[in-house]
């Protein structure tokens, strides 16, 4: 299965392809769920230190916490939950605009069945771009029929329902 990643660049960077030291600068973040943000939300997001994603994640567990917990029952390990599950959904979201808040910049996307061959993907194009080589895209093949039944659309009817336009009953 194939991931997609945003290929970031901090701000003083100028050329990625130049030297390995820059080349190795670059970030890759995933464009997909994140399991630990899902399990260790806070921990995840000290650890990539996201400061002002802390907060609204704070006052947001916070007000959800107070209003679960005021209806009662099961309301806050369903708000818990719910919180956990749309974090883990959009924390690396939040982890390019975080960066992106810091000066760093979008410089494309790679997709791979992994980090290293996304960015083994991504160098390549680069390398075949600074060179000035035309990039070679696979071409998909085109849709054929294994059959030749072609549905017809008539008067019939399927369940009750006309498949086309009624003439005279």
């Amino acid at each position: 299965m194939s991931s997609t990643y945003y290929v970031m660049a901090p701000p003083d960077l100028k050329d990625p392809v130049a030297s390995p030291h820059e080349a190795d600068r670059l970030v890759l973040v995933p464009d997909r769920f994140s399991w630990p943000a899902f399990a260790f939300s806070i921990i995840w997001i000290l650890w990539n230190r996201l400061w002002l994603v802390l907060l609204g994640y704070l006052a947001v567990t916070l007000v959800l916490e107070t209003a679960a917990a005021v209806t009662g029952g099961a309301a806050p390990m369903v708000a818990g939950l719910a919180v956990s599950i749309l974090f883990g959904f959009e924390a690396n979201s939040l982890r390019r605009w975080s960066m992106e808040r810091a000066g760093w910049r979008v410089l494309g996307l790679a997709c791979g069945s992994d980090e290293t061959e996304a960015e083994l993907r991504f160098f390549n194009a680069m390398q075949n771009k600074a060179a000035g080589k035309a990039v070679v895209r696979e071409t998909p093949a085109p849709v054929v029929r294994l059959s030749g039944i072609i549905p017809r659309i008539g008067t019939e009817r399927v369940v009750g329902l006309p498949l086309g336009q009624e003439t005279s009953r």
